[in-house]
C-alpha cells in the first residue's frame, strides 16, 4: 500500500490568548472559567469547517461559542497523506503528540459526508495516550469516489487500506491498533476486525441488526415522532421491505413501482425517508450502475460477521436512540457471540441519551437537552476501558479524568465472566 510522498506536518499556533475568530488548531485549551476544554475541527459537507468542543468538567459540548477566550495548553501534530487504495486515493491524517510509538485508533465514519476532521474526539484521544488516524469519507476532502455508492463492505476495504498503510509507521504501535466506529461505522468496524489483527474495537451507536431492520426502525421512529398513525407507518415499512426485496432479487420491480407511486401522494411520504434513499427519478428498476450502488448501500446483515469477531469490544448506546433499536441490541450481541470466539465484550447503555450520546428528552438527532452536553461518563469510559486492558499508560490515561464521572465501572472480561452489560 502506497502513501503519497507529500506528507505535511501542521505546526500549530501557540499564543498567550486566543479569541476565536477563525478555526482553532485541535488541542486542549483553558477557557475564561479556568476549565480545560478539548477543541477539535469538524467538517461535514456542504457546511464549512468549524470548531467544536468538549468540557469534561461539565460535559458541555457543541459548536465553540464565537466569544470564547481560550489559552492553548497542549496542541497536537497532524501528518497528512494520500493513500493509494484499491478504491482510489484516500486522504488520511495521523494525529499524534510526539515521535514515540503509541496505541492508535482508526476512526470510522457514519453515513455522512464527513472529512477526516471529526471534532474534539481527535485531540481527546491523542492527549490521553491514543494516536488517531482519520480519513476523508469517499467524495469528501482528498478522497475520490462517492460515499453514497458504498456500503459496509466497501468502507471496510478502505479502513483495511488505512490499517495496512500505517501499520509500519514509526508513530504507530502495530500490535496495539484498533478501530472506533460511529453509527453506520458500527457495521464496518466488525468486518475489519475479522480481516486484521485488531487489539480493540469501540462501537458508538453501532447497530447489530441488519440494514433492512435498521432502516425500518428509523422510519417508524421518525414517522411516529411526526404524529403519523400506525397504518401509515405500516405502509411505509411495507414499501421498504419490498424495495429491499427487489434489490435482493426476491420481489418484482413492478410491485415496488405500484407501492412507491401510491405512497408518493401521501402526506407521510417524505417522513419515510424513501425519497432521500430512492429518488423517483431512479426508475423501476434503476439503471445498472445505480442498482449496484443501492445494493452495496442497503443490503447488509452483520450477523455472520459478528459471529467471527474475537476482538475485545466496547459497545456504547443511548437508550433513547431513534436510529438504532437499542432495546434489542444485547440479545443480538449475545446470539452472535454464543459461538464462543468472543471473550471480552462490554456493552454500556446510557439511559438519558440518544444516537450521539448527548443528553436528550426525546432521543432524536437535533433535539438535545440544553445546555448541550454529553451523557455522564462518555467519552471518559473509552479511556478507562483501554487503560484496564493496558492499552493506555496510566500516566497518560489518568490525565483526562479530572472532575469527570464515569457512569459504570467496567471490569475486564474473564473466562468465568465474559460479558459485561451495564
Amino acid at each position: 500500500m502506497k502513501i503519497g510522498s507529500a506528507l505535511k506536518v501542521v505546526l500549530l499556533l501557540v499564543a498567550p490568548s486566543i479569541t476565536w475568530a477563525g478555526i482553532l488548531s485541535p488541542g486542549l485549551y483553558r477557557d475564561g472559567a479556568g476549565h480545560s476544554v478539548y477543541v477539535g475541527v469538524e467538517n461535514e459537507a456542504p457546511d464549512p469547517a468549524s470548531n467544536d468542543y468538549f468540557d469534561p468538567s461539565t460535559q458541555h459540548t457543541g459548536d465553540l461559542p464565537a466569544d470564547s477566550r481560550l489559552k492553548p495548553q497542549k496542541l497536537i501534530r497532524e501528518d497528512a497523506a494520500i493513500i493509494d487504495a484499491a478504491g482510489g486515493p484516500l486522504g488520511v491524517s495521523l494525529y499524534s503528540m510526539d515521535a514515540g510509538k503509541r496505541t492508535t485508533v482508526v476512526l470510522i465514519h457514519g453515513n455522512d459526508p464527513e472529512t477526516r476532521e471529526m471534532g474534539f474526539l481527535i485531540p481527546y484521544f491523542v492527549l490521553n495516550g491514543v494516536n488517531v488516524i482519520s480519513y476523508d469519507q469517499r467524495g469528501t476532502g482528498k478522497s475520490s469516489g462517492n460515499w453514497q455508492e458504498n456500503g459496509p463492505v466497501q468502507r471496510a476495504a478502505d479502513v483495511e487500506a488505512v490499517y495496512d498503510a500505517y501499520s509500519t509507521n514509526p508513530h504507530v504501535d502495530a500490535a496495539q491498533m484498533g478501530v472506533w466506529g460511529f453509527s453506520n461505522g458500527g457495521w464496518t468496524a466488525p468486518i475489519v476486525a475479522t480481516h486484521r489483527p485488531l487489539k480493540f474495537m469501540i462501537l458508538k451507536s453501532g447497530p447489530p441488526e441488519s440494514l433492512e431492520t435498521n432502516v425500518c426502525y428509523s422510519v417508524a421512529q421518525n414517522m411516529q415522532h411526526k404524529n403519523f398513525d400506525a397504518q401509515s407507518v405500516g405502509s411505509a415499512t411495507e414499501i421498504w421491505h419490498s424495495l429491499i426485496g427487489a434489490l435482493s432479487g426476491n420481489v418484482s420491480w413492478d410491485t415496488v413501482r405500484t407501492l412507491y407511486l401510491t405512497a408518493s401522494t401521501k402526506p407521510w411520504f417524505s417522513a419515510s425517508y424513501l425519497p432521500y434513499f430512492y429518488p423517483p427519478e431512479l426508475g423501476f428498476p434503476p439503471a445498472p450502475a445505480a442498482l449496484a450502488g443501492l445494493q452495496r448501500e442497503l443490503l447488509y446483515d452483520p450477523a455472520e460477521t459478528l459471529q467471527k469477531v474475537r476482538t475485545p469490544t466496547l459497545a456504547l448506546f443511548g437508550a433513547l436512540d431513534r436510529n438504532v433499536d437499542v432495546a434489542n441490541a444485547p440479545a443480538l450481541f449475545r446470539s452472535a457471540f454464543a459461538h464462543g470466539v468472543m471473550h471480552d465484550f462490554t456493552l454500556q447503555v446510557y439511559q438519558d441519551a440518544g444516537h450521539q450520546l448527548k443528553v436528550s428528552a426525546t432521543g432524536f438527532n437535533g433535539e438535545p437537552s440544553q445546555p448541550e452536553r454529553l451523557t455522564a461518563g462518555y467519552p471518559q469510559i473509552m479511556i478507562q476501558w483501554l487503560s484496564q486492558r493496558r492499552l493506555v499508560r496510566r500516566r497518560e490515561g489518568n490525565k483526562l479524568h479530572h472532575r469527570a464521572t464515569v457512569s459504570a465501572v467496567i471490569k475486564p472480561a474473564s473466562l468465568s465472566s465474559r460479558f459485561t452489560y451495564a
